[in-house]
């Protein structure tokens, strides 16, 4: 493959065979993958959203097996990247769509990426400002809705019971 070596490291630090590119990876359990040429740019980005930039420029549906070629990452590791695709709404406009394989009768999860939104340190929109010195609104037993709606009729029930339990007692 003509790309470079990463890991799931932020910084891009040479290793000691000094190939350029090669990111050092801070957790044992993750393994080095490639990055194609053409995302270069976005090499300090988590995994899943430079795979989901990649799949943006395929315009096409992308599934583990084309993730696994272009990355050379494991079909279990391209699995996980599509699932952070279609489950983080916040950075990655796509759809999903599920293909049942030929071989067996297990469906297989494909991605259309619509859209990759750039991440914006500044304060977030769905952050709420601080209110200081702000009342708290007070406690209010509220009703669940639960019975047969009738409110004039509270003492219904035990009036119903208590004929029977007459009409039992005459018997």
């Amino acid at each position: 493959m003509t790309g470079k070596q990463h890991s799931c490291d932020k910084n891009i630090v040479p290793d000691s065979t000094d190939v350029p590119g090669l990111k050092k990876a801070k957790q044992g359990n993750h393994e080095i993958y490639t990055i194609p040429p053409c995302l270069e740019e976005w090499t300090n980005e988590p995994l899943y959203l430079v795979v989901a930039r990649w799949g943006l420029l395929q315009k096409r549906w992308i599934n583990r097996n084309d993730i696994t070629a272009a990355f050379n990452i494991s079909e279990r590791r391209a699995s996980f990247q599509l699932s952070y695709i279609s489950s983080n709404k916040l950075r990655v406009a796509c759809r999903t769509r599920y293909v049942k394989t030929k071989s067996s009768r297990r469906h297989r999860v494909e991605v259309f990426v619509d859209y990759v939104f750039s991440y914006q340190k500044e304060e977030s929109v769905l952050e709420q400002p601080c209110r200081r010195n702000a009342q708290a609104a007070p406690v209010t037993r509220t009703s669940r809705g639960v019975g047969s709606g009738m409110t004039g009729n509270t003492g219904l029930w035990e009036q119903l019971l208590k004929g029977c339990r007459e009409g039992r007692e005459h018997e």
